[in-house]
């Protein structure tokens, strides 16, 4: 036989073989794989070596989503090879899964019984309906309510459970003392300090009248916050950070909306001996439902600064966090103190917001 017949020979062989494998029997009560080789096991059937085996689901079970296997029914509970009737014990019910049971509101788990929760005096029923919590005006302390007793020119904050001073005082211990602005200078806003008045600046505990270089220098300093907000916006991000809550799914945003630089000059009048930074933000959210949401909220800021003594531009960061509760379309606007305080040697002379960040850190229904 010459070389080609053999060749010949071969390939006729390999055409046989392919066309073999390529009409090979799909097995029954199955179906061409949709990766375009090979078979799959047709719903209600799984694969064991080559054929496919009928699904049957005990008593209270029907065949799964896959297709493959089977699940209990709504109210049973998988034990082996059958379904258990799921037994709520007294006061309580099916979960949402179907698979267990949860205790109705006003009762908390305790083994495998519910038990009713007892809110102490001035206290009620938690969001949750395990648990209690105290009353507006009142503090939680081990297993009762204590009534919140502020001190004078104090009242309620808005959490219920403390207090806080009023407008034009702050606090000092279990006190609250009157703010006493020096010349030329207010109340601030938020009640419990005070700023100089437009044209001057803070000297130690004084104000100075700010001079034509003081005033340009504030000037390109609020310039480079807004247009810092503004690059922000433009990338989508404006300083924001978002966070939903898990069970509701409802979205808290908090938004930077403005900051400032406010450096106390030494007495010598020739370089800083600290700078206050504030940053002013809103926390806002979507949620519709009836509780409330408590959130957590962290900043950070970043200065940079330069001193007659300092080789090169150094910088220094710092964060503080607050905590909101938060009702349906809820809002909170508030702002943040920071102050860096440098040491007379430096003798810084200039210094800048170089970064200022707010995320959630936390959101949890109540």
């Amino acid at each position: 036989m010459c070389k080609s017949d053999i060749m010949n020979k071969y390939f006729f062989l390999l055409l046989f073989i392919f066309a073999s494998i390529a009409n090979a029997e799909i097995p029954e009560n199955a179906s061409p794989s949709s990766y375009g080789k090979g078979w799959k096991c047709n719903h209600g059937y799984y694969k064991s070596g080559q054929q496919c085996i009928k699904v049957k689901p005990p008593e209270n079970a029907s065949i799964n989503a896959y297709g493959s296997g089977w699940k209990c029914n709504h109210g049973y509970y998988k034990s082996g090879q059958q379904c258990i009737k799921v037994k709520p014990p007294k006061n309580a019910s099916i979960n949402a899964y179907g698979s267990g049971w949860k205790c109705n509101h006003g009762y908390y788990k305790s083994g495998q019984q519910c038990i009713k929760v007892k809110p102490p005096e001035n206290a009620s029923i938690n969001a949750y309906g395990s648990g209690w919590k105290c009353n507006h005006g009142y503090y939680k302390s081990g297993q009762k309510c204590i009534k919140v007793k502020p001190p004078e020119n104090a009242g309620i904050n808005a959490y219920g459970s403390d207090w806080k001073c009023n407008y034009g005082y702050y606090k000092s211990g279990r006190q609250c003392v009157k703010v006493k602005p020096p010349k030329n200078a207010s109340i601030n806003a938020y009640g419990s300090g005070w700023k100089c008045n437009t044209g001057y600046k803070k000297v130690g505990n004084t104000c100075k009248k700010m001079t034509a270089k003081d005033i340009q220098k504030q000037k390109e300093l609020q310039e480079r916050i807004l247009a810092e907000m503004m690059r922000r916006k433009a990338q989508g991000v404006s300083g924001d950070d978002c966070e939903s809550e898990y069970k509701t799914n409802a979205e808290v945003c908090v938004e930077i909306t403005g900051g400032g630089l406010d450096c106390s000059e030494d007495y010598s009048g020739n370089h800083y001996r600290d700078c206050d930074l504030t940053l002013s933000y809103e926390v806002q959210t979507d949620y519709s439902g009836g509780a409330y949401l408590d959130v957590e909220v962290e900043c950070t800021v970043e200065i940079e600064y330069k001193g007659r003594n300092t080789y090169s531009t150094q910088s220094d960061s710092s964060y503080d966090d607050e905590s909101y509760s938060l009702y349906a379309q809820g809002s909170e606007s508030d702002t943040m103190y920071f102050n860096f305080s440098f040491s007379s040697y430096q003798e810084i002379t200039s210094a800048k917001i170089s970064s200022a960040e707010c995320e959630i850190e936390s959101v949890d229904l109540y």
